[in-house]
């Protein structure tokens, strides 16, 4: 599975370094909306969502491997 599809990723600003930003349990990559914005210009910025979260692909969640 191609895992840009898998994990909703969005590549966005000017910088050529990355900055990833990881959300918590319970949230999306939406949660960075007002911060990474901040960082596009010096930075790559890298958004992405868990498995089982936001625009992920949902089918990809295994309750048997993410189990808590």
């Amino acid at each position: 599975m191609n895992v840009i599809k898998r994990n909703n990723v969005i590549v966005s600003g000017k910088g050529t370094d990355p900055m990833m930003f990881a959300h918590g349990f319970g949230c999306d990559q939406n949660m960075w909306r007002f911060v990474a914005p901040q960082f596009a210009d010096a930075y790559q910025i890298i958004l992405f969502d868990h498995v089982g979260a936001g625009q992920s692909d949902l089918n990809a969640f295994d309750y048997d491997k993410y189990k808590i």
